[in-house]
């Protein structure tokens, strides 16, 4: 047996370490210090910055300027950084104070309305801002979350991320058949599961147009809908300034339904993408996505040419 850790293992360290020193500061020093790091990061790893860059240049078209292109993809980088500073401290984290002083919630009530019908709930969001921590105040208004999450590695990892996910009562499972079996009966029994949009972690997607190319997406939030019968309610979230955070829930979107299950997940799959579209391209700064979503760059415009200077015979006037 070796007594070296495994590969990978240095980055459940790293993260225990973060959370029992970063994790302990007020929210503002924490925001602080990842807006550093993440520069840093943009800056030195050419792999993300590239991937980054080339998701904004699709949000933004080719007319876009590079300087443009860069300075909005900074500010996703820096999201990201924000996204890592809340979950670091979310075990400290008074939810009720959240609900009350900083987070805009709109929408709940087609939660409720859902639920008193007997009907489950998909709320459907994406990498933008930080939906886990809106998801968080949730908790204080009474209603319990359960949410698919991408697998990490190592193992221990994922546990630590999931005690910090599930402090305040939601429950949070890695994507696997045992956890979507478990969301159907969550949705059958009348509850509320989360699940984003915007990353093919599993590679099982399909190819959609989205901001005018085709990438592939992940169905699992229509899958479920069309499987339980559950609304689907997309949600949205953005940082409003300072530590406010605005959640919009619903209205809810209507499920095609054909009869041809294939053709019905694709239509109402595209559906959702369009709405988080126009919510993305508000302010792409927010969208903490650092893997490449669409395969294919597309090429910026050039610069039209500067008009040639007018030349006119002018008076001298002594």
């Amino acid at each position: 047996m070796s007594l070296l850790p495994r590969p990978g293992k240095w980055k459940y360290y790293v993260m225990l370490i973060v959370i029992n020193t970063i994790g302990r500061l007020p929210l503002g020093w924490r925001y602080g210090i990842s807006r550093v790091i993440s520069d840093r990061v943009y800056d030195w790893r050419p792999s993300v910055r590239n991937n980054v860059r080339s998701n904004i240049r699709h949000v933004l078209g080719a007319a876009a300027s590079e300087e443009e292109v860069d300075r909005i993809s900074r500010q996703c980088a820096r999201n990201t950084g924000r996204y890592y500073a809340d979950v670091v401290g979310m075990q400290r984290m008074d939810v009720s104070h959240f609900l009350e002083h900083d987070l805009v919630l709109e929408g709940l009530d087609y939660v409720r309305a859902a639920q008193a019908a007997g009907r489950g709930v998909v709320l459907a969001s994406a990498h933008y801002a930080n939906p886990e921590f809106a998801v968080q105040g949730l908790a204080a208004a009474g209603i319990k979350v359960f949410a698919l999450v991408e697998p990490l590695r190592p193992r221990e990892l994922g546990r630590l991320m999931r005690s910090l996910r599930t402090v305040h009562g939601h429950e949070y499972e890695e994507v696997s058949f045992g956890a979507i079996k478990k969301a159907i009966a969550w949705l059958r029994a009348g509850g509320v599961v989360a699940i984003l949009i915007d990353r093919d972690i599993q590679k099982r997607g399909i190819e959609i147009e989205f901001c005018g190319s085709p990438a592939k997406f992940p169905t699992g939030a229509v899958d479920l809908a069309m499987r339980t019968g559950a609304v689907l309610l997309p949600g949205w979230v953005r940082r409003t300034g300072g530590f406010k955070v605005e959640a919009i829930v619903g209205p809810p979107l209507p499920l095609v339904l054909t009869g041809g299950a294939d053709d019905d997940l694709r239509t109402n799959t595209a559906r959702l993408l369009a709405l988080f579209e126009q919510h993305l391209k508000r302010d792409p700064g927010q969208w903490s996505v650092l893997d490449r979503i669409w395969p294919d760059d597309i090429a910026p415009h050039a610069a039209p040419p500067a008009p040639l200077a007018e030349t006119h015979d002018r008076e001298t006037v002594q």
